[in-house]
């Protein structure tokens, strides 16, 4: 465990004259030593992660705040009112978020730390490899103006490094109990402790694609994935993508009577392929319904119909909500007049009655007639506990933004999604936790 000291001291020379055998001596008097506002310790440093202590002097008192800057920026915070002015950005920041996506009403005082709760302890994740950082911690007031001079502690990350990617990695791979929505798949690879990438696409999306076309949007996808996640406070890497081993899945979301291909190449933890891509090649079994049932709604609400973004919902309740239809096509259609949705993407349809996601459809095929403020819904759809459902459904339109941008989550702005720590949630707890994540 390394420790990083930081001590400040004011000089103060005077000079005295004083007269010895006619000599004039100057003596300087001795430097008093002041003492840094905080410790800080920084351990178990890695390419994306790292331990930090940050302990308040007896003598500190009153709130105060810290955290990792990288070093770029923390170059530009020269002075303490810098360093004041930079956290009070980020509070500010923070109280907005949480404000406009979690309903909480946080304060400066929910995000500053208290000297006399002694030691501040963070795991960092997400960090990036090869990189230097500082750990900035300062006494802040109630407004978050600096009461202290701030003590830093500069480390740097290690560089990230994976192990050998073997070529000549093979694998065997089965599908077994395939129905029009599912099997089980398992690969077994040639080597036990290298680190692999498998999974199932539909053919047709990666049919004509060689192998170094394939490993380069496998990588990119896993790249989008993890960049995006982290939006939303998921610390990704490659490693969470890959198997070592045998490793199985049992699929329930496939399409009827569609052609898939399990895919396999050795990858390492960077992302870095190697070898010949495994493939094996599968198809569902047609969808059959074994039943039939009529589902019919009369004094329905249409409480939901939004046109955005390329797609369209639409939800009808019954008067008491216990049981309601939700229809997602995936391409946009008129909230007003008739039309017909057909045979509509699996992953975008779905059926739900009393609340639960049990009617999920394999094709659709309905007619919605909207008259002024009525509406009627017909048509037939097979869904996938192999039942053909009639839908005869009539009621009232009650529109929810029909037009415009449908709600969203929004991700942070690229600089106030950089690495950030912390706050103080959880009032009876002495650690603060970290309000974002990378």
């Amino acid at each position: 465990m390394k420790k990083f000291f930081l001590f400040m001291a004011a000089a103060l020379v005077t000079f005295s004259l004083a007269s010895c055998d006619k000599k004039d001596k100057e003596k300087e008097e001795p430097t008093p030593e002041v003492k840094a506002a905080f410790t800080i310790s920084v351990s178990e440093v890695t390419a994306k992660t790292a331990h930090v202590e940050v302990t308040p002097a007896k003598e500190t008192t009153g709130t105060y705040y810290w955290d990792i800057i990288d070093a770029a920026d923390a170059a530009e915070l020269t002075d303490d009112a810098k360093v004041a002015a930079y956290f009070k950005d980020y509070f500010d920041y923070v109280i907005e978020y949480y404000a406009t996506y979690y309903g909480k009403d946080l304060t400066y005082a929910d995000l500053l730390l208290d000297a006399a709760d002694g030691v501040d302890a963070y795991d960092y994740t997400g960090l990036e490899p090869n990189t230097d950082y500082v750990v900035i911690a300062i006494s802040l007031d109630a407004n978050i103006a600096a009461a202290g001079t701030a003590v830093r502690a500069n480390f740097k990350t290690v560089e990230e490094k994976e192990d050998p990617v073997p070529a000549d990695m093979t694998f065997d791979i089965a599908v077994n109990d395939i129905t029009f929505s599912s099997a089980s798949v398992q690969v077994i690879p040639s080597n036990s402790e290298a680190t692999y990438y498998w999974s199932v696409y539909p053919t047709e999306a990666i049919q004509g694609m060689g192998d170094a076309d394939l490993c380069a949007a496998i990588k990119e996808n896993i790249e989008y994935t993890i960049e995006y996640s982290a939006y939303y406070g998921y610390d990704l890497s490659f490693a969470d993508f890959l198997s070592q081993g045998t490793d199985s899945y049992a699929y329930t979301d496939l399409d009827a009577n569609k052609a898939y291909t399990v895919i396999a190449v050795a990858m390492g933890t960077l992302g870095t392929t190697n070898g010949a891509v495994a493939k094996y090649n599968f198809q569902t079994a047609e969808l059959t319904p074994e039943s039939s049932e009529d589902i019919t709604l009369t004094n329905a609400r249409m409480i939901d119909a939004c046109e955005a973004h390329g797609w369209w919902q639409m939800v009808a309740a019954n008067a008491d909500t216990t049981t309601y239809l939700t229809i997602s096509p995936n391409e946009a259609a008129a909230v007003g007049g008739t039309y017909s949705i057909d045979d509509m993407d699996a992953d975008y349809t779905y059926i739900v009655l009393d609340k639960q996601n049990q009617y999920k459809f394999a094709t659709l095929d309905v007619e919605v007639a909207v008259n002024g403020e009525t509406f009627t819904l017909t048509g037939t759809g097979i869904a996938m506990n192999a039942v053909e459902y009639h839908f005869n459904i009539t009621g009232n339109v009650s529109l929810y933004q029909a037009s415009g941008v449908a709600p969203a989550k929004i991700a942070p702005a690229k600089k106030e999604a950089k690495l950030c720590k912390k706050g103080n949630l959880e009032k009876s707890a002495k650690r603060s936790e970290k309000l974002l994540n990378r």
